[in-house]
């Protein structure tokens, strides 16, 4: 690996760890919080980071592939060993768009809570569900 490579990846590992500290922090507030109009920005915010996050391990794979490095391959798909199949990049790539939906449909209820649909209801529902358990994971780490 080269220097420079190696340097770069670091840095963007730097960043990933910030990050997951501003999710640490943000998830107690989650957790504290029960009014839903309350909640919305914390978890919008939560997903916000966690896009941040995957955006840069996706910068770091296509960074990866492209200078055949398989060492830092090897390490990013241990984080993404819960998909099953795909590439790499794939996979990267359908979690950043999984999180731009659930933050297309938070930002929705946020701005407009009166136009969304029952669909989009049981969608928030399902998605703060699914940041509450991240944020309990969070605080017990």
């Amino acid at each position: 690996m080269t220097q420079m490579l190696k340097a770069l990846y670091n840095d963007l590992l730097k960043q990933v760890s910030v990050l997951e500290s501003c999710k640490k922090e943000i998830s107690s507030e989650i957790l504290i919080t029960r009014k839903g109009k309350v909640r919305l920005p914390l978890i919008y915010t939560f997903l916000s980071y966690d896009l941040d996050k995957h955006e840069l391990l996706e910068h770091a794979t296509v960074l990866a592939l492209s200078n055949f490095e398989e060492n830092i391959i090897e390490d990013l798909q241990k984080l993404y060993s819960h998909h099953e199949g795909e590439e790499l990049i794939d996979k990267i790539r359908a979690e950043i768009k999984m999180i731009k939906k659930f933050m297309q449909t938070i930002n929705k209820a946020i701005k407009y809570p009166d136009a969304i649909s029952f669909y989009e209801r049981r969608m928030i529902q399902e998605i703060s569900k699914y940041v509450v358990e991240q944020a309990r994971l969070y605080n017990v780490l």
